[in-house]
């Protein structure tokens, strides 16, 4: 018997009104009644498109309240003649007409044309005061009714974003999950290989030639055996964070609005997970309209929350690079010497004495968040699923996962011919509709029969690394927390490099160059080769320098 969704309704607005201009305004909660904006505003916001699809949240981002000026046309219209309506500490919902936000034009995938914009808003600030302590929390969540064992409830969160047709990657894993068989692309795959950490020393991964798993990369994590669902409910449940219909997003290739994106906190979103497990534990076709698979994609908590960090180091370690014990990670090191370069060109290029060196303190504290930037947490319900692509950046990545069990299906680099791939982020062709659970494989894209698929179901507690450009596939057969990094070792170390040093030379040739009077009338190409010649004889001497210590 197929599942009935119980909706949750609105909350019930304390008052609302219409401005003369068309911006309607709903009062969830009261501010102090004295502090009306004129001048700037800080708030935290989520904004909306007519679906309810997320298009920005400061929190879900991780970011700091959004700062805005007010009257000085910083801010979209209509959001700066509704900031001068609200007082310090209210909570609202805003409608914007299309007119006062982005118009015809929108924002090309992000905002459809002649688009009307809803934006949550919780002011801290006002024209420099700040809301008192007690006006500071967000609105409780409204309390769950009760329903009946056939009905399954959707929060308000979930309830307000319009549900597009249940996604065919999901239905094909329902009915492979239901028979039982294997799907006819992996009848003829090729399993991947366990290793131990201890038959590692400092690996470079882009050696290898293909992906394995390491059954023991967790073993001195603290996080090991302590980070489950009710861990992160209890330390992190009121954290929020975005949740996406489908992983990874094709952002070349479909627009916001076709694959949704909501907002919630944690507690809510492993509340929603743990419901999913007990109401519909089967994934049954039948229920798949009314339960879907929303998958907290890529968090970097780490860089965030330092305090995280240590759950998945060994003992006295610091840097990201010891997570995965006997694997080869230069990310701390290249970052660091790209850091030293930049300074280095700067305090060069710059007129003596006038070069004030940035505090090492807080230098130090940036290198080290962008390093654990790279280092992400992943959340998923059973069923949810990850499609195939492979990562940007020339990056490798291992996929470890700490509860529940994930399905990976891989494919070598020299296969992405095969695999009918599309332009995905940064031009390269890494992305794929392919799916290997569907039915019809061959028939909707003939070319994979030249493919060689590699499957892998990774238990909790293990890890699986994947080289550079190796696509990937990925369904969780469980609840799943799955911990993630890319990286970078010897064989791929240029790729990060380059990206490092093409907007160091750009920034150079912007903001250093360009203002030397000998430069000043050459064209933007002349200066932009000698940034990019200069930038690049810097690095071969670092990297001259630091080989010539390692063979020390």
């Amino acid at each position: 018997m197929a599942l009935r969704v119980s909706r949750a309704s609105a909350p019930e607005p304390v008052r609302a009104w219409t401005l003369p201009s068309g911006v309607h305004v709903s009062l969830l909660r009261d501010g102090d009644g004295k502090h009306f904006a004129q001048r700037s505003v800080t708030a935290h916001l989520v904004g909306r498109l007519p679906n309810g699809c997320i298009f920005e949240s400061t929190e879900g981002k991780g970011g700091d309240p959004m700062a805005m000026v007010l009257s000085k046309g910083a801010v979209i219209p209509g959001m700066d003649l509704a900031m001068q309506e609200l007082t310090l500490g209210s909570i609202a919902e805003i409608r914007i007409p299309s007119e006062l936000a982005y118009g015809k034009k929108g924002i090309p995938r992000i905002v459809p044309p002649d688009c009307e914009l809803i934006f949550e808003v919780h002011i801290l600030e006002a024209d420099g005061v700040l809301c008192a302590k007690d006006q500071c929390d967000r609105l409780p969540p409204a309390a769950v009714p009760e329903i009946g064992p056939n009905d399954f409830h959707h929060p308000w969160w979930l309830a307000r974003v319009e549900l597009p047709s249940p996604p065919l990657y999901y239905l094909n894993f329902c009915a492979q999950t239901a028979k039982e068989r294997t799907p006819v692309l992996l009848e003829n795959a090729r399993s991947v290989a366990r290793r131990s950490s201890s038959e590692l020393t400092n690996f470079d991964v882009g050696t290898a030639e293909e992906p394995f798993i390491i059954t023991d990369a967790q073993s001195e994590w603290r996080a090991r055996g302590v980070w489950n669902l009710q861990w992160f409910k209890d330390h992190l449940g009121d954290k929020r964070q975005l949740l996406k219909w489908l992983g990874p997003v094709f952002t070349r290739q479909e627009s916001l609005w076709e694959a949704p994106v909501y907002e919630t906190s944690v507690k809510d979103y492993i509340n929603y997970m743990e419901d999913l497990e007990k109401k519909d534990p089967d994934c049954e076709e039948h229920n798949a309209a009314q339960c879907p698979r929303l998958y907290l994609n890529g968090w970097p908590a780490f860089a965030q929350l330092p305090w995280l960090r240590g759950y998945v180091l060994p003992d006295g370690a610091t840097t990201p690079a010891a997570s995965m014990q006997g694997i080869e990670d230069l990310n701390s090191l290249l970052i660091r010497e790209s850091e030293a370069l930049r300074e280095s060109l700067l305090e060069g290029l710059t007129a003596r004495g006038s070069y004030q060196p940035p505090d090492k303190e807080e230098q130090t504290q940036k290198l080290e968040n962008e390093d654990w930037d790279l280092t992400k947490i992943f959340m998923s319900p059973k069923g949810a699923i990850t499609r195939l692509h492979y990562d940007n950046g020339g990056a490798h990545a291992w996929l470890s996962q700490v509860q529940g069990r994930k399905m990976f299906v891989c494919f070598a680099p020299s296969d992405g011919e095969h695999l009918h791939p599309f332009e995905g982020d940064e031009g390269l062709l890494n992305g794929s509709w392919l799916d290997p659970l569907d039915p019809e494989v061959f028939k909707k894209w003939p070319d994979a029969k030249k493919a060689t698929p590699y499957v892998a179901v990774v238990e909790a507690g293990e890890t699986i690394v994947a080289p550079k450009g190796w696509w990937h596939y990925a369904v969780s057969l469980d609840s799943s927390v799955t911990i993630m990094r890319n990286f970078y070792s010897t064989s791929n170390q240029w790729d990060l490099i380059r990206r490092k040093d093409g907007g160091l030379a750009n920034a150079i040739a912007t903001h250093v160059l360009r203002k030397q009077p000998k430069l000043k009338n050459q064209p933007d190409s002349v200066i932009n080769e000698i940034a990019t010649k200069t930038v690049l004889k810097l690095r071969e001497t670092f990297v001259e320098n630091r080989q010539k210590l390692v063979a020390e």
